[in-house]
């Protein structure tokens, strides 16, 4: 068989976007199914659960680093020269900047590194700013 005869039994999709139905690109990405089939064998959820137990300790919120610390959330406020009040409501965000989670963690004397990883590299450190959070000088950087 040459490959012209190959790619003429190769199927082509001709269908234009308004032959095909809204709802055919909706799939159902819930968990839900997965962790069904999990609770029904004892070995496979003791497994999970087993996985689970490693990852939660190795997580912590913010409120909870400030209390490993045995720091409370005015010590933090002195620190980063804001109210008590704002120290919660920082703890409870999910989102903000890494300028500001690290102000948190270097309150806690504590450092933040960040670490990106890639399935075909090794991990990266990234450096977000600098200590002064200055440009550097040309001069400085050839030396």
């Amino acid at each position: 068989m040459n490959d012209s005869e190959r790619l003429e039994q190769v199927p082509v999709d001709t269908a234009s976007v308004d032959d095909v139905q809204p709802d055919a690109w909706e799939r159902d990405l819930s968990m839900g199914p997965v962790f069904e089939r999990i609770r029904s064998h004892p070995e496979a959820r003791a497994h999970y659960e087993a996985i689970r137990g490693q990852i939660e300790q190795h997580q912590a919120t913010l409120a909870q680093v400030r209390k490993a610390r045995t720091l409370t959330q005015q010590h933090i406020a002195e620190q980063l020269q804001m109210d008590q009040s704002e120290v919660s409501r920082l703890e409870h965000r999910s989102n903000m900047l890494l300028s500001t989670l690290r102000s948190f963690v270097r309150a806690t004397g504590g450092d933040l590194h960040l670490i990106a990883t890639f399935p075909d590299a090794e991990p990266v450190h990234l450096l977000v700013g600098t200590e002064s959070d200055e440009p550097t000088s040309p001069a400085s950087a050839t030396n």
